[in-house]
């Protein structure tokens, strides 16, 4: 009898310290558990917050690499990192810039066993590449030759300014002055590319002209309303147009498109058949095809390439 109690007690012994044991294991799991979750968690919010500074950053492409870089750290901070935790490189191109952010991760049900805290990183890098096909264009072309960002240009003559009645307009999707008029008030649907031909669209078109100008002038509602050095993006006047080749064509001929630019709609300017449609040249950074081919005319598909 006393040998079977000696070996029950011997037994229950045995059975405590496995299950401190058991304790100790399953404690140290849930620390692994929990404070690589959180690990994982902060890793997956810095990779976030580098993206969205690095998609910013980019766009201030053409400043100076302290303004690039101010750019990239207000968007770290307004995500919740340090500004300091960063390091901006702009690409020698010039159409790109890298992100490389750091991150300390503490540690709380760890440290029992020695661990206080862990780095985490993440890397992001946006790049620019010219738009070589778009839809929502407007149906007007000029000329292909450089352009300078906020100088006002025609981009559509008006009558006798032109080469053999073609004055920059374009037919897309018909020919009809209803078509023409609403391409112009909402864009064509269609989607064009870098060399496609197109047809020209020959005479002034004054009254289906100047409906669909002064419609996209009236949709801009911001007050101030929009100029050059401050305008909203989305703003209605913002448009797209088409750069050709050449527009020294006889009558309704092809022309081939070679580019695509944007400017910031100002009206109209002279009276009956000698309106003109005027704006100035703007960078933009929008939705597109990029491809190979695609000359810079100052409008740009951004993406992630890491």
């Amino acid at each position: 009898m006393f040998k079977v109690l000696k070996i029950l007690k011997n037994e229950k012994g045995s059975t405590m310290v496995m299950t401190a044991f058991i304790f100790v294991v399953v404690l140290g799991c849930g620390a692994l558990v929990s404070d690589v979750g959180l690990a994982y968690i902060q890793k997956q919010k810095l990779t976030n917050a580098v993206d969205a500074a690095a998609l910013a950053a980019i766009q201030d492409l053409g400043s100076s690499e302290q303004q690039i870089k101010a750019t990239a750290e207000a968007y770290m901070v307004h995500n919740g990192f340090r500004a300091e935790d960063i390091q901006v490189i702009v690409g020698s191109d010039g159409y790109s810039v890298a992100i490389k952010g750091t991150d300390t991760v503490h540690f709380f049900f760890a440290k029992i066993f020695g661990y206080e805290s862990t780095q985490v990183e993440a890397k992001s890098k946006a790049s620019v590449s010219p738009i070589t096909g778009m839809s929502g264009v407007r149906p007007f072309a000029i000329e292909d030759f450089p352009l300078q960002y906020g100088v006002q240009y025609i981009l559509k003559e008006g009558a006798g300014d032109g080469y053999h009645g073609n004055y920059g307009a374009v037919a897309l999707g018909g020919n009809g002055a209803c078509t023409y008029r609403n391409n112009i008030k909402y864009g064509y649907s269609g989607v064009l590319r870098v060399g496609d031909w197109i047809e020209t669209k020959p005479g002034n078109m004054s009254g289906p002209t100047e409906q669909g100008i002064n419609y996209l002038m009236n949709q801009c509602t911001h007050i101030p309303k929009c100029t050059i050095n401050h305008y909203n993006p989305s703003c209605s006047r913002i448009i797209s147009i088409i750069i050709v080749d050449s527009l020294q064509v006889n009558g309704r001929n092809e022309v081939q498109i070679v580019g695509f630019a944007m400017f910031l709609l100002e009206g109209t300017s002279g009276n009956g058949g000698q309106k003109q449609v005027i704006g100035r040249f703007v960078k933009y950074y929008g939705d597109g095809e990029v491809g190979q081919g695609g000359r810079d005319y100052g409008l740009y598909a951004v993406k992630l390439v890491e």
